[in-house]
């Protein structure tokens, strides 16, 4: 039973509960709203659907996390929602719901064959149809999602959480002064290989002409040729994907985490989270200018902005000043703070929540 705190509830339905959707549009949500004076939420999982239901008169609004869509059970739930008056939104933070932008989401990534992609993307239309209104991580997507489907649309950017601030003030007491200059690249998957390869030259270069430069890849990456000797002397090293919180302990011990991107309409509705969480353990973060990391950094302030041709430059500038690299890395845990975490965040939460109520 869901425990009475006399305020609105909102209901998250979600496929399961390891997935980076469920930690960033869900679990992220309901932890910030447990400071709350107005609203409380909670989750179900596609085994707790009979429970749901019992449930679900309860709520003010339901909200299906978009894994949830393969469910066979969702139109039934929605139906059961409207029946109660509860409004029922779909939480999507990806480009994945119009079949025109599915050749772009093909150039853009690698894995999965166009077959699964339109199987998706009809599951994903199937809820979308039916729900009241969307919620969405940044503008970009908002205005994408409204044009196709002519609904509300509000947004909850992705976020920090109480666990990844604690571990990572733990880690950066960690964090010393080191003479050599560690590159930092959190790839986490294959679909990263296109966007690193717009700025493997400049890279590699950067590495071949400083000795005490290295680059290490958190996940999966394939290097061209002129990279097989500093891969064979260590200077490009490789370790295996770890949880979110092991995560963070990886980026504290790099001087400058660096995040590329293909430039587009898919990009452009991806989150900024490589930004903010490198800026929390005051780790600098170099960026290609997408929709969501330019709204996030200033250049030189807070950050780095680069297009392809303009890395080596900018992590020269970082390397020949580590006094200013630690400034713009404070600057950045600040930014984050306020904005992805703590009341600011529990503001826009409680904002969204708010405006689909009425």
């Amino acid at each position: 039973m869901i425990k009475k705190q006399n305020k609105n509830l909102v209901i998250y339905i979600v496929s399961d509960k390891k997935n980076a959707q469920f930690r960033y549009r869900v679990a992220n949500p309901i932890d910030a709203c447990k400071k709350s004076r107005k609203w409380q939420a909670t989750f179900y999982t596609k085994e707790d659907i009979n429970r749901l239901y019992k449930n679900l008169p309860e709520a003010k609004l339901l909200i299906i996390e978009r894994q949830t869509s393969k469910n066979s059970e969702i139109p039934n739930l929605i139906k059961f929602a409207h029946t109660q008056g509860i409004k029922v939104l779909f939480d999507l933070d990806d480009l994945i719901f119009d079949f025109r932008d599915l050749p772009l989401l093909m150039r853009s990534t690698k894995g999965r064959n166009v077959c699964y992609w339109i199987g998706y993307f009809a599951g994903i239309r199937r809820v979308a149809k039916k729900v009241d209104g969307f919620i969405v991580t940044n503008n970009f997507l908002a205005r994408k999602i409204s044009r196709s489907f002519k609904k509300p649309v509000a947004i909850i950017p992705n976020s920090l959480n109480t666990s990844q601030i604690k571990v990572s003030k733990k880690y950066l007491k960690t964090k010393l002064d080191k003479k050599d200059f560690t590159l930092g690249y959190f790839s986490g998957s294959p679909t990263h290989i296109k966007d690193f390869r717009l700025v493997e030259p400049e890279i590699i270069r950067f590495l071949e002409d400083h000795d005490n430069a290295s680059l290490i890849v958190v996940g999966y990456m394939k290097f061209s040729s002129r990279a097989k000797k500093l891969i064979k002397t260590g200077r490009i090293k490789f370790e295996p994907p770890v949880d979110y919180l092991k995560l963070q302990e990886k980026i504290t011990k790099v001087d400058v985490n660096i995040a590329p991107l293909l430039v587009n309409d898919f990009t452009n509705c991806k989150s900024e989270l490589k930004f903010f969480e490198a800026a929390i353990v005051e780790t600098t973060t170099i960026a290609s200018p997408s929709y969501t990391f330019k709204k996030a950094i200033t250049d030189g302030k807070n950050g780095f902005l680069a297009q392809p041709g303009e890395w080596y430059k900018k992590l020269e500038y970082l390397y020949s000043h580590p006094e200013e690299n630690k400034k713009i890395a404070k600057k950045a845990k600040e930014y984050s703070l306020k904005h992805y975490y703590g009341e600011e965040f529990l503001k826009e939460v409680e904002g969204v929540y708010d405006y689909f109520a009425k």
